[in-house]
């Protein structure tokens, strides 16, 4: 026991923090009276439980990659496939707009965002048939929010510039409009599926990650 003891305690083995530790409560509970002993395998524990937390971190980090790498292909699937059911074939210019903004999106962290309100948008009109007002709001030049139907217009080819998105970022009030009769329904909606909502300046908000979104209403023509 002595021999094995001082063998560990002068070389430099590589172990396992579970087997260390149990390695210091032997020690404290035959050697209590041995200082030395007990000081360098607490110290030596210290390294270990520094080791540790460092490799737990590095892990952490690298799932938060692969999360984060799992939402922008997600994104990117689903961006491309939109536009092909608009009839937009794979050297399509605009599939190679679309390819850029992804990206762009992804370094401004708003993959998880987008991806978000895609789907309060598809459960909306899934469940109440209301659909986003075409040619309104500040989703109408993003490649990517007309092919995932956040936005629409009459044809992409009368499109405006495409969208800026660290302007977009920047003024972080972003507007999506719904027909009045709907917009608290949309709301409720909204609500009811654990999306948080708030109220801005008198009007609706949905909050997400990095951005807000501001439900307004379209006015009845009659108006």
């Amino acid at each position: 026991m002595w021999k094995y003891l001082k063998l560990i305690t002068h070389g430099d083995f590589i172990v396992t923090y579970a087997e260390f530790s149990h390695i210091i409560v032997v020690i404290l509970l035959e050697y209590a009276q041995n200082h030395h002993f007990f000081f360098v395998y607490i110290e030596r524990s210290s390294k270990f439980r520094i080791g540790n937390h460092m490799a737990k971190k590095q892990n952490q980090k690298r799932k938060q990659e692969l999360a984060e790498r799992s939402l922008v292909e997600s994104l990117s699937f689903q961006v491309h496939y939109g536009l092909k059911m608009m009839g937009r074939e794979a050297d399509d210019l605009f599939q190679q707009l679309a390819d850029a903004e992804v990206n762009f999106i992804s370094e401004l962290g708003l993959t998880q965002d987008i991806l978000s309100l895609k789907s309060l948008v598809e459960g909306v009109k899934k469940d109440l048939q209301v659909e986003p007002t075409p040619e309104k709001g500040d989703f109408v030049t993003s490649v990517s929010a007309i092919a995932l139907g956040i936005a629409s217009i009459p044809s992409l080819d009368s499109m405006k510039l495409p969208a800026n998105w660290e302007e977009l970022v920047k003024k972080r009030m972003l507007e999506i409009f719904y027909p009045e009769d709907n917009r608290k329904l949309v709301l409720q909606w909204a609500k009811q599926h654990g999306f948080s909502t708030s109220t801005y300046l008198g009007q609706p908000i949905i909050k997400f990650g990095k951005i807000y979104v501001v439900v307004k209403r379209t006015r009845n023509e009659s108006e």
